[in-house]
Parts: structure tokens; C-alpha cells; sequence
């Protein structure tokens, strides 16, 4: 927070504490579930963290509105799972994934989610800027097309994604309940389209509509590489510090049970059981 120090004629920062997790690489059930668990905890200890990972194989993430057997064509061995954010289905392979979880207070955000959203992805400019590349708001380039559902997150254009070169690079999305803030995205090295083409239905035209890191910068990318300048990027843009805090036991706890009880079970990833009152934030 900024602060006018009385009859001195200037500001000083004071910056605001953050847990930050670099965690490597996982498979998608463990990806999920600590994002959830983290989430849940917020409330009772009051932690705003960034969590910045990846993905140990191929995995698919649904939208939580999006039903498996009409979306995916299963001709692939590669898992899924469902989210809790909506939105479409990534496949998640070579790529960084970050996930914010916080109260609006953590970075003085406001109460519109259009407008929190656009803020938070502020940092994600940074991001591409320290790679010398330019990258906009979709919604601030008039010869596009907003609007408009797609199977597959990378497909369609909304205000605030994120395009370079006149391509959708990433997607994020985010789940609020009143002042509680979650939000991750997905910031792909490299796109197999052939991959994605036999995996979900009805996707057209990928290598026009999407890119990737890597081929914006004709170069390969490393994930570490990429993690750290993510970090510095969100620490930069918002001005705040990170602490080194661990995860708490009851984070830990959440995550177990969450993979067990909930991101493993079929009920849940074909969207035939809705999970969301039990494990509610607000019931912590």
C-alpha cells in the first residue's frame, strides 16, 4: 500500500508479504488439488500466495462447465481432469501454470471481475516484455473477433486474453467468492496441434488462432528459465514481497484428500456429481 507521509510531500511503499511455491513439475491431479487446497485455506490463515508449476506428462484440464463425453474424442491414453474455474479444456504438456490465490486487499484489487482480471494480468505483460515481446489485450486490437465457444481454451478470444502477434498465447481463468480471489493461467513453451486435434472435438485453424513461447521467439525456452522470470514479474508489477513460507500440514491434508476424494473420482471428471457445496471455502 502507498501511503502519504503528513507535511513530508511524499509516498512511501510498503509492501505487501507473499508466500511464493515454485513446484516443479506434477501430474495434473496433484496440479489441481493443491490449487483447491491452498484456496480453502485461505480464509482461516490469511496467506496470499503465488504458485508457479508445471506438468510432469500430458494432461488435460476441463472447465468446470464442460462434460468429458461431449468434448474430448479419447483417442489418446492422456488423462483429464476437471477444473474448478470454467472455461474450456487445455492440454497442458510443455508450458508454465501459475495460480494467484488471495483477498481483493492483498493487492488493493477492485470488486468487478473484469477489472480485477485485467489488473492481474498485468504481470503477464511484464512477463512477455522481459522476452522483448509486445503482448496485448485481445480486446484492444479492433480487427478482432470477440466472443464465440470453443472447445478448447486457446481457440476462442475474450477482452482480456492475451494475444502476440495477432494470436492467442495462454489462457487464465478465475473464481471468486465475494472477496476471496483465485486465478491461474497457463503460458505454453510449445503447442502440439496434432496432439490437440486428436484429443478434442471440433477444434479448426489452431495454428492460426494460438502460439506459443516458443515459436514467437524462434527458440526453445526452459521451464526454470521461465518460472523465475514469471516470479520477478508479479513481484515487480505489484510490488510486493516474497517470504519463505512453506505449506501449512492442513494444506498438505486438503491435498491428499482432495486428490483421493474428489480430482480422481469419475463422478467428478464426467461432471455427473457437483462437489462445490462440500468443499466450499466458506465452510473452512
Amino acid at each position: 500500500k502507498i501511503r502519504r507521509i503528513l507535511g513530508a510531500g511524499y509516498y512511501v511503499v510498503m509492501k505487501k508479504e507473499w508466500r511464493l511455491v515454485l513446484d516443479g513439475k506434477r501430474d495434473g491431479f496433484y496440479n489441481m488439488a493443491l490449487d483447491e487446497a491452498v484456496l480453502l485455506n485461505y480464509p482461516r490463515y490469511k496467506i496470499p500466495t503465488l504458485r508457479i508449476y508445471g506438468w510432469n506428462k500430458p494432461f488435460v484440464t476441463l472447465g468446470y462447465n464442460q462434460n468429458a463425453r461431449e468434448t474430448l474424442n479419447f483417442e489418446e491414453d492422456i488423462p483429464f481432469i476437471r477444473r474448478m474455474t470454467g472455461g474450456a479444456c487445455i492440454l497442458h504438456n510443455e508450458e508454465v501454470t501459475y495460480s494467484i490465490t488471495c483477498a481483493l486487499e492483498d493487492l488493493d484489487l477492485p470488486f468487478k471481475v473484469k477489472e480485477s482480471y485485467k489488473i492481474l494480468c498485468s504481470f503477464l505483460i511484464n512477463f512477455y516484455s522481459r522476452w522483448k515481446v509486445e503482448a496485448k489485450f485481445a480486446g484492444d486490437i479492433f480487427c478482432f473477433r470477440l466472443g464465440g465457444y470453443e472447445n478448447f481454451c486457446f481457440s476462442s478470444r475474450e477482452e482480456f486474453d492475451l494475444t502476440i502477434n495477432g494470436k492467442k498465447i495462454g489462457g487464465n481463468a478465475q473464481k471468486r467468492k465475494k472477496r476471496l480471489l483465485f486465478q491461474h493461467g497457463s503460458i505454453p513453451q510449445n503447442l502440439d496441434f496434432g496432439l490437440v486435434k486428436k484429443l478434442v472435438k471440433n477444434v479448426n485453424d489452431l495454428e492460426s488462432k494460438t502460439t506459443s513461447l516458443n515459436e514467437v521467439l524462434n527458440k526453445d525456452t526452459d521451464f526454470n528459465c521461465c518460472g523465475n522470470i514469471l516470479a520477478d514479474s508479479f513481484k515487480t508489477t505489484f510490488g510486493v514481497a516474497f517470504v519463505d513460507k512453506t505449506l501449512l500440514r492442513e494444506e498438505m491434508n486438503d491435498l491428499d484428500r482432495l486428490i483421493k476424494y474428489k480430482y480422481k473420482k469419475q463422478d467428478w471428471n464426467d461432471k455427473n456429481v457437483d462437489f462445490t457445496n462440500k468443499l466450499d471455502p466458506a465452510d473452512k
